[in-house]
């Protein structure tokens, strides 16, 4: 039987923003945008979390976060910079494994199956790649460890900025059934809108529903939806994304092991 996988996902934090207030100590602790003009038809590339607390986001129009922080500071992007600070992040990954698979520029999956043993072995080494980050880029990091990259993604989102969290496969079933359904591969605004309206809240009603029904009222979605939430339950190989794993059961004190109560 083939030997289970374990991920571990990188999420840089406010990737674009963060590098300008490191660079410019001034813009530090202020609500910093970074994108298109609020005088033209610009949108939000990426925003401090300063700026986040005005409820501003990233593909918002300059405009609309103008009228919500008038106060923040708008500054054009430097994508070829970023792009190289991007490029010295994937060398980092790569001293850990050569099995990195780039996202875009701040993110990246890396496949740590050959350097770990168990759960707290692949836990350190996701410390070991944040504090390599913030020794060598003076910039944050959020990690996401599971045995599966849709899992690991979503884990690297549960507690930003500079989080670390795991999700084991004893607790994937938790958290899966109370998962948002907005949160699943795929589904988007219109979807999720729709998903609600037939009672599809969670990934417990997904489950309850099960794939026949869910191909009734939706279609192939419905079963791509269905076959998503019961890839990511097993602990073996699974076709979700290409990848599955299965980590130890250990954590150390300073990750976040995901509860019910985490979500």
């Amino acid at each position: 039987m083939p030997k289970d996988r374990t991920i571990i996902h990188i999420d840089m934090d406010a990737f674009y923003a963060a590098i300008e207030q490191r660079d410019h100590a001034e813009l530090r602790g202020r609500a910093v945008i970074v994108g298109g003009s609020p005088d033209r038809r610009g949108v939000v590339a990426s925003c401090s979390y300063e700026a986040r607390q005005f409820g501003i986001h990233s593909a918002m129009p300059s405009r609309t976060a103008f009228r919500l922080c008038p106060q923040a500071v708008f500054l054009p992007a430097r994508f070829e910079f970023y792009r190289d600070v991007s490029a010295h992040l994937m060398q980092i990954f790569r001293t850990f494994t050569d099995l990195v698979e780039p996202l875009s520029l701040d993110e990246a999956y890396l496949d740590v199956t050959q350097r770990t043993h168990n759960w707290e072995e692949a836990t350190l080494l996701a410390q070991a790649i944040k504090q390599q980050i913030r020794e060598r880029t003076q910039l944050t990091s959020s990690a996401g460890v599971s045995y599966c990259k849709f899992l690991a993604k979503l884990a690297s989102d549960a507690n930003k900025p500079d989080g670390l969290t795991v999700i084991s496969p004893e607790q994937a079933p938790t958290f899966l059934d109370a998962l948002p359904i907005e949160k699943f591969f795929g589904v988007g605004k219109v979807t999720a809108a729709k998903l609600r309206e037939s009672g599809i809240a969670n990934g417990a009603d997904l489950k309850r529903l099960g794939e026949e029904r869910l191909r009734a009222l939706f279609g192939k979605q419905g079963s791509q939806l269905y076959h998503y939430m019961c890839a990511a339950r097993t602990t073996g190989q699974s076709n979700l994304h290409g990848n599955a794993s299965r980590l130890g059961r250990r954590s150390p004190s300073s990750a976040t092991s995901w509860t019910a109560s985490a979500w």
